[in-house]
């Protein structure tokens, strides 16, 4: 699960799961890891698996009602809590990816899909997520599943020397929740 989380990243999680695993470590392993920690604490992960390995992944929470605060939070995070926080109450899709080699096949469809009906099932009134701005394939993807922007902030990236400058916040309404 690792891979297709650092993919939706734009590489943004290997880089800081390497920093952090440091020389001889794994940041495969660390991501993994981590990921098992994201469960554990209630995210909701959902892999699409046919046999020959992960395929796709979505992973996602409901956002509290009230503002998370950004004290203490990695600046390179901020921006994407401060996105999450103008949508109270949402259901937040944190990851939604399709490894390369499994696109074409409707796993996007079918995973959002089922984030759809864990959020209706969850009374939430929008589902959110964000997006990189260079992300153009995936932008128009999700307004055609009827996300529309909402707002934007500028990526902090520390060290990662990713080629995205902002954070695109998408929300879709979910009428009759």
């Amino acid at each position: 699960m690792a891979r297709p989380n650092d993919m939706a990243s734009g590489g943004l999680l290997f880089n800081i799961w390497a920093k952090a695993s440091g020389k001889g470590g794994d940041p495969w392993e660390l991501g993994r890891l981590q990921q098992l920690d994201q469960v554990d604490s209630g995210w909701v992960v959902i892999v699409l698996d046919q046999g020959d390995g992960v395929e796709a992944v979505l992973m996602g929470q409901p956002h509290p009602t009230e503002p998370v605060p950004t004290d203490g939070v990695d600046p390179i995070w901020v921006p994407l809590v401060e996105l999450e926080n103008m949508v109270p109450g949402c259901w937040c899709l944190n990851v939604i990816a399709t490894l390369p080699e499994y696109r074409g096949r409707g796993h996007a469809a079918l995973l959002m899909q089922q984030a759809e009906k864990l959020a209706r099932e969850g009374h939430h009134a929008s589902i959110a997520l964000a997006v990189a701005n260079n992300n153009t394939g995936a932008i128009r993807l999700y307004q055609k599943w009827g996300f529309s922007e909402l707002a934007r902030r500028p990526m902090t990236n520390g060290d990662w020397d990713g080629p995205e400058e902002n954070w695109v916040l998408m929300v879709k309404p979910l009428p009759n929740n």
